[in-house]
């Protein structure tokens, strides 16, 4: 009887087993097959089973018993529920029909009744991952788009860490580590400008046109538009490409969205290395040249001790982010208000080893003649602020657009330097130095735009534009002490061998070196205006044409300010007491320049740019056609307010730029697009660039140039385009750039000569012609859960240069030595791998991000073989999310997961180097950097 038992339960089971059923589905919208992501599937008969669409549209409800019809449930916000009954043996349903692979396919209808315009308006916000590759696939030109949806779900809390994910793009990082400037396809910095809601704007930089990126928050854009080709209609300064900040918009409902989060570097976790601090509320705020007169003679007393007050601690405070955005809708809709804000509080450490390198007479390899260790500690706080108000009516719309961001960064750099060329067999010298910083860099724009459909065919546009960047860096000093340190093992292999940051020194004294006070701010001024007219023409039912004609006008002022004071100690044998960082504040000090250095950096310049165009699209079927010429005019003037001996004061460049575009896009099926463009562009010199000044930078001596002329570009871009789904994307595509006339930083001798003569500036030039290519391709893929986002490029450039050699074993220089080498920042592989889990029924959203830059040029040398490269970089980082029924999200980001650390290097190595620490047999270390992990942990709630 057991047996009996025992073998029917076992019938049973494999009974069941064997009958029950497994329904495979997919669900889209009704008309435009949109796939639904995250619909909610439930059986009404059987409460517990129930299941959600996953990233590509399908669902699979699992061990339904084969004992007839269900009732399926279909459930998705802003769409009709949707009741279906379905035979589980024959998958059948009269309302549905069966796909590929017997998949059921359900259609639901937009509740808009309910909604009324919910519907239309959110596809106008571009918020989500299917409207930002709907944007790609429609474009006129070449672009990549990140929508509100990936960037809220990525690791990512500024756009510059946002942008790093796009294809072609790498970040250039500044000595602590930050990465502020988008490199797009090997192309510097210089060779991009930055648009918010599609309106250029000023930078802040002293130095350049450049907007450092990692000052604007990411929580308050609604998408990231990369556009990699122009046309006619947008200003012609871009041959790498441009990057486009569109903000948030009012939503079609009142909507509410709150995020704050709480996180740490564990840079300090470990107890090895303090947050340092100096007490940069006790600073002066002007110089005395602009507080009390040009005639007014300095002294020490005229400073505070704030900035050399030092102190550390063991960590510091936790990282915060915060971010609040409330909008809605009023009038019937007809006027809609957006209110943004964000803050950014951030604490972060960087260590870094810098080795400077010399040539000596005869060599063929540089040998390292400083080595230095510096620790950075850096306190950020970024806050935006974002409004918009946009009134629509009848064939009518303003929209009025306001934003400020501002940083302010405090920072510590603590180096220790040891001269290589004066150790003694019993001491060697080691430079202490404090450099202390509280820099500002802020933007504000004013944007009015009207829209008006004038008829049915002619629109225009119009836009006024007023924007604001500032930088400030009052009271930034160094402080350089000189301590003698007796050798261990009174040997001077002894000295110098092994790690020496890290030995046991014996300091025998301390003596005050020097010290300097810089004041510096500048302020770039932009008024703009636009205008656009666009009359559409139809011939027939198969050809559109659009006519487009516009002009622009920009005028920039720019003034910049610099005054430097050096201080000698007033006794120079006082022999400090104290422990460590206490010595700094307590040196007496006399003022060696009482009336600040007469400096080239006291300017002001004028900017005057005009540009017109006239394009035409037709557009059939089976794609369009674009071309356009744009003519642009530019003026610049700087008036230096002090005068120097053999030096003008004022100089001037003016000149015409014609630049054609064309492009064909060919749509061969619904789902795909071959693109062909072309387009010229241009780069004009920075203002900082054409003032013939002269200093002593962080680490070079810098020059300027006012003979730079402007480069010039064209551009070739050709890229297959598919589209398997309306979230899924393969993007293929190569592209080829011709540089007449480049501009580069680069080190000049003292005649203006590239590889001759003895003293050497770091400049920029005009390097005659250049070639940069390459191909890049870029995949969405999702299969239920799971998504991959992957991106690879390929770059080449070449350039070539002449360059400086020494006749071995002689202090004279060949003639005619020349070298190829790629763009400066140009990385032949960059890649981007995104792993991707989504389960709307749980509420979960992950995603691990990894990213690779190859070998790169770093900075380039007057001598052959001697150019300075970044090492190839790996990173990994991590982030999570989960939602729960009543608005309210936890989410999770780490980044560089890997501890990655950069690393500058030599290809080519003198043999009195390898006595050093870290030293290699097949390359010369220049410097590292670490910089740590960091984690944040937070909250997001959604009306």
């Amino acid at each position: 009887m057991k047996r009996f038992l025992f073998t029917a339960a076992l019938l049973t089971a494999a009974t069941s087993a064997i009958t029950a059923h497994t329904l495979d589905g997919i669900v889209k919208d009704h008309k435009t097959g949109e796939l639904l992501i995250g619909t909610v599937i439930r059986v009404k008969e059987l409460p517990s089973v129930s299941t959600t669409t996953g990233l590509d549209g399908t669902f699979t409800l699992r061990e339904l018993p084969d004992r007839g019809r269900y009732t399926l449930v279909v459930s998705y916000m802003a769409y009709k529920t949707r009741e279906m009954v379905v035979d589980v043996a024959k998958d059948y349903d009269k309302g549905s029909e069966k796909g590929k692979d017997g998949q059921l396919i359900i259609a639901l209808d937009e509740d808009l009744q309910q909604l009324g315009e919910v519907v239309v308006t959110g596809r106008r916000e571009y918020r989500s991952d299917r409207s930002a590759v709907e944007t790609v696939k429609n474009a006129a030109s070449v672009l990549n788009v990140m929508s509100q949806q990936s960037i809220q779900l990525s690791p990512d809390v500024n756009v510059a860490s946002v942008l790093q994910r796009v294809s072609g793009v790498t970040m250039e990082r500044d000595a602590s580590g930050e990465a502020s400037y988008a490199i797009l396809r090997g192309m510097d910095k210089r060779y991009n400008y930055t648009l918010v809601n599609g309106v250029k704007i000023p930078s802040p930089d002293d130095k350049n046109r450049y907007v450092p990126l990692n000052i604007f928050p990411s929580d308050l854009m609604d998408r990231l538009v990369v556009s990699k080709s122009l046309t006619a209609d947008m200003e012609g300064d871009a041959a790498g490409g441009v990057v486009d900040m569109v903000m948030k918009d009012a939503p079609a409902r009142f909507q509410l969205q709150a995020n704050a989060a709480v996180g740490m570097s564990d840079y300090f976790w470990s107890g090895a290395r303090d947050y340092l601090t100096t007490n940069r509320s006790d600073y002066t705020h002007r110089s005395p040249y602009e507080a009390f007169g040009s005639d007014y003679k300095a002294s020490a007393s005229d400073f505070r001790n704030g900035p050399v007050q030092m102190k550390s601690h063991a960590t510091p405070a936790p990282n915060f982010i915060g971010g609040l955005s409330v909008g809605d809708r009023f009038w019937n809709n007809r006027i809609g208000v957006m209110l943004a804000g964000s803050v950014q509080n951030t604490f972060r450490g960087t260590e870094r080893t810098y080795n400077s390198v010399k040539m000596a007479s005869g060599e063929q390899a540089m040998y390292i003649s400083t080595l230095n260790h510096r620790y950075y500690s850096i306190h950020d706080f970024t806050a935006g602020l974002h409004a918009k108000l946009d009134l629509s009516l009848s064939n009518h719309k303003l929209e009025w657009y306001n934003m400020y961001v501002r940083t302010n960064s405090k920072g510590v750099r603590y180096n220790n330097g040891v001269n290589t060329e004066y150790i003694s067999a019993d001491s060697y010298t080691q430079d202490d130095e404090l450099r202390s910083i509280s820099s500002t860099q802020s933007i504000f724009a004013t944007n009015l735009k009207g829209t008006h459909h004038l008829t049915d065919r002619f629109t225009v546009d119009w836009s006024g534009v007023f924007s604001q960047a500032r930088a400030e860096d009052p009271d930034r000093t160094y402080v350089t002490l000189t301590n003698t340190v007796g050798c261990s093992a009174g040997a001077e292999g002894d000295a110098v061998s092994g790690d020496i940051w890290s030995q046991e020194k014996n300091i025998l004294k301390t003596l005050p070196k020097s010290a300097e006070r810089r004041f510096q701010h500048n302020k770039d001024t932009d008024w703009a205006g636009y205008i656009n007219l666009a009359y559409d023409t139809r011939f027939g039912d198969k050809l559109d044409a659009l006519w487009k004609a516009g002009a622009q006008y920009r005028r920039k002022e720019r003034s910049n300010r610099y005054y430097s004071y050096i201080f000698n100690p007033t006794d120079i044998s006082q022999q400090l007491d104290g422990n460590g960082y206490e010595q700094f504040a307590n040196v007496d000090w006399v003022c060696k320049t009482p009336y600040s250095q007469a400096s080239q950096l006291n300017y002001d310049s004028k900017e005057h740019i005009g540009g017109v165009y006239a394009m035409a699209t037709l557009s059939i079927a089976l794609g369009e056609l674009n071309v356009g010429l744009r003519a642009e005019h530019t003026n610049q003037i700087y008036t230096m307010l002090q005068h120097f001996r053999n030096m003008g004061q004022v100089g001037e460049q003016s000149y015409w730029d014609y630049l054609p575009s064309a492009s064909v896009k060919w749509t061969p099926t619904k789902k795909m697009n071959v693109r062909l463009s072309y387009y010229r562009s241009i780069n004009r010199p920075g203002f900082y660039e054409i003032v013939p000044y002269q200093i002593q930078g962080e680490e070079y001596q810098e020059k300027g140039n006012p003979e730079l002329k402007r480069a010039r570009i064209d551009n070739i871009d050709l890229r297959w385009e598919w589209f398997p789904s309306s979230t899924e994307q393969i993007l293929a595509g190569v592209f080829y750039k011709y540089l007449k006339n480049p501009i580069e930083q680069v080190f000049v001798t003292s005649d203006g000569k590239i590889g001759a003569g003895t003293d050497a500036y770091y400049m920029p030039a005009n390097l005659g012609n250049a070639k940069n290519m390459g191909f890049e391709i870029d995949v969405i893929k999702y299969i239920r859960h799971f998504g991959v986002k992957a991106n690879y490029t390929y770059t080449h450039s070449e350039i070539t240069t002449s360059k400086r050699q020494y006749k071995e074993g002689s202090a004279e220089y060949k003639t005619g030595v020349t070298q190829t080498r790629p763009l400066v920042n140009q990385a032949p592989h960059t890649a981007n791998l995104s792993l991707l889990y989504k389960d709307t029924e749980h509420g979960w959203n992950a995603q691990l991000a990894a990213s690779f830059t190859g070998t790169k040029l770093a900075l380039v040398s007057p001598f052959k073989d001697a150019d300075q490269w970044d090492k190839a970089m790996f990173g990994l980082d991590f982030s999570a999310e989960k939602k729960f029924h009543n608005g309210i999200s936890l989410f999770f980001k780490a980044n560089n997961l890997l501890d990655a650390k950069r690393e500058r290097y030599l290809k080519t190595v003198n043999q009195s180097n390898l006595e050093y620490e870290g030293q290699k047999s097949d390359k010369t270390i220049v410097g590292t950097y670490r910089y740590g992990r960091t984690f944040l942990l937070g909250v997001r709630y959604k009306l």
